[in-house]
């Protein structure tokens, strides 16, 4: 009886070791799926979205039209979420999911879009394939005007990336770079703010 329970407990502790240490595989993806997260102030910042590829292609103009609202990214929406209300644009909005859409034009400002409610562009299409504006509108939680940057030294960025720039621990700057493009907005997470309602919350 003996050896059966210590045979059973070292199958037990190998069986235990191997599905730790097993092997797990990815099903590969033309855009895979990335993340970034960023604390600032009291708040956290993150971002889910699928990264495309450049893949020897013009990407703003050709592959992603001029004046036309893309959904920032790839396969689904591309979300961003906020712990606490944050500021963006001037206007705040409260804590939680937003989808990000992005107009691109030749000339001037890019567009940003927050949607509220995590829908990508796709989802507003009217049957004939125009943009159906006012439902679009209804959802729109805040729309910024950026001026896109070029890289100026051939730099392509191959990969879409979001990276979430601290600064100083305020207002956060949330970049998009892809092919030689990078937009940016800023993000005032009001950390005084939530100090201060903390602090009534405690009286």
């Amino acid at each position: 009886m003996k050896n059966i329970t210590l045979t059973s407990l070292f199958l037990f502790v190998a069986i235990t070791s191997f599905s730790q240490t097993a092997t797990s595989y990815l099903s590969p993806v033309s855009s895979p799926q990335a993340s970034v997260s960023q604390n600032v102030g009291m708040t956290n910042i993150s971002i889910n979205y699928s990264s495309p590829g450049v893949k020897g292609r013009q990407v703003f103009g050709l592959l992603v039209p001029y004046n036309q609202v893309w959904r920032a990214g790839a396969n689904s929406p591309t979300i961003i979420k906020f712990s606490t209300s944050v500021i963006v644009g001037e206007k705040t909005l409260r804590a939680g999911e937003y989808a990000i859409a992005v107009t691109p034009r030749k000339g001037g400002d890019w567009t940003i879009d927050l949607n509220s409610a995590g829908k990508y562009p796709f989802a507003y299409m009217s049957n004939d394939g125009t943009l159906d504006r006012e439902a679009y509108n209804k959802d729109l939680a805040v729309s910024v005007d950026v001026k896109p940057e070029y890289w100026n030294n051939n730099t392509i960025v191959e990969r879409l990336k979001y990276i979430i720039g601290a600064n100083d621990n305020k207002k956060a700057i949330v970049s998009l770079l892809w092919g030689d493009v990078i937009v940016r907005f800023e993000v005032d997470t009001m950390p005084e703010k939530h100090i201060e309602n903390f602090t009534k919350a405690l009286k």
